[in-house]
């Protein structure tokens, strides 16, 4: 993804509801530092349903809570666009607060930045014309998926002659085109790719063949090492929005099952 700016120079950040975040009377909920004062640097990532810029705001799963989290603790919000290793250096490097966009928690993120608690799980999906949910419906199918994804060695091992592309928008078009009878694919992502079309998007069932099925690869926010009260207070507030039931509202809201809001313990994938 190429990095865009939000001006012709390169050099403005978009700044995101002044009013009801400034008013006089406003307490914030948590005590804590932003690299600017009164003001939430958000490195964003173009990437539906997790992030996105919406109307001149962060829009997406994750740019809808962070919003709630700004608004929370009194904060304005000012964003830059960057594809995925240039929001990872933008919070490392101290020109973010927070990067978001559905980031993987990896022991490679989690070596330059602090991770938040897990968001939601990135569940694997089937995308298919039948509605496929089993790993047995799919044997002796046309199947493929996308390099790089964690599962790409278990599927060629149990479903023979299964293929890997490219990108998503590779995959989904196969199987949008009755190339491919289904597809392997993140539920966020085939549920954006497969909009309006009569590809069927199910989750795929718990199968040990298959790791991903049973251990779902969590996401995170990105946060700055060092700053401890802030890393904290983003971890109070997600947590306690997934025991209001607030994450699942979300994904719901975005297509996905709200059941990806049930993480388990914290993990990172090596």
């Amino acid at each position: 993804m190429k990095t865009t700016t939000l001006t012709s120079l390169g050099l403005a950040l978009t700044l995101i509801g002044a009013t009801s975040a400034l008013a006089q009377d406003c307490a914030p909920k948590h005590a804590f530092t932003t690299l600017a004062e009164g003001t939430l640097t958000v490195a964003l990532t173009n990437t539906p349903p997790y992030s996105a810029e919406v109307e001149g705001n962060v829009g997406g799963i994750d740019g809808d809570l962070l919003k709630r989290f700004a608004e929370e603790n009194c904060l304005t919000i000012a964003y830059e666009i960057f594809n995925y290793p240039g929001a990872v250096s933008a919070v490392q490097s101290g020109r973010a607060d927070v990067a978001i966009g559905g980031f993987y928690r990896t022991a490679a993120r989690d070596q330059v930045v602090t991770l938040s608690t897990p968001v939601y799980l990135d569940q694997l999906a089937v995308t298919s014309k039948a509605g496929y949910s089993t790993l047995d419906e799919l044997i002796g199918k046309k199947v493929g998926t996308v390099e790089g994804y964690d599962w790409v060695m278990e599927m060629q091992d149990t479903i023979e002659g299964s293929t890997t592309y490219p990108s998503s928008l590779n995959l989904a078009q196969d199987v949008q085109a009755d190339r491919l009878d289904a597809g392997l694919e993140g539920f966020g992502a085939a549920v954006v790719l497969h909009a309006g079309t009569d590809v069927k998007v199910t989750l795929l069932q718990a199968d040990e063949r298959i790791a991903a099925t049973t251990l779902a690869s969590q996401t995170a926010f990105l946060l700055p090492k060092g700053n401890d009260d802030f890393v904290a207070a983003m971890n109070a507030s997600l947590e306690d929005y997934r025991g209001a039931g607030v994450i699942a509202e979300v994904l719901t809201a975005y297509g996905l099952d709200p059941s990806a809001a049930t993480v388990g313990d914290s993990r990172v994938i090596e």
